[in-house]
């Protein structure tokens, strides 16, 4: 397997998923490994801090100064300060323009709104279909 291909991400699912997930990982020619956290608590992060996080450390990952990134959106460089600090929220158009720039997807940068969230209760109360298998996920891909 070549590592210098892969990335390498951390992700939190139900535990009853977690042998379809290792399934569909392996299928595709990834690899799990299984790391035991050094904090006292892994939460996940706020919805209302990630975004401006996450615009801050993929800036700082991509060598950019919030002057240029500002320049490229055509915004004020304080809009990107604020973006950082989580005082200002990131329109779509921007989290496009911004997920180009820093190789991401736009949702990164965004909080989800009111229709992700009905969406989100609503498999969260097994009203959403799943897939006991990776043969069945596959099965409705189409590749």
């Amino acid at each position: 397997m070549q590592t210098q291909n892969m990335t390498h991400a951390q992700i939190a699912i139900p535990a009853d998923n977690l042998a379809l997930i290792t399934d569909l990982i392996t299928k595709l020619g990834g690899q799990v490994m299984n790391y035991s956290c050094p904090y006292p608590s892994c939460n996940p992060m706020p919805e209302v801090e990630r975004g401006g996080k996450m615009l801050k450390e993929l800036r700082h990952r991509a060598g950019l100064t919030q002057k240029k990134v500002a320049s490229t959106l055509g915004i004020p460089q304080s809009h990107i300060s604020e973006f950082e600090r989580n005082k200002r929220n990131i329109p779509y158009k921007h989290a496009q323009k911004l997920a180009t720039l820093l190789h991401t997807i736009p949702s990164h940068f965004m909080m989800p709104n009111n229709e992700t969230r009905e969406a989100m209760d609503e498999l969260g109360k097994g009203k959403g279909e799943r897939c006991v298998s990776v043969e069945k996920l596959f099965d409705s891909l189409e590749i």
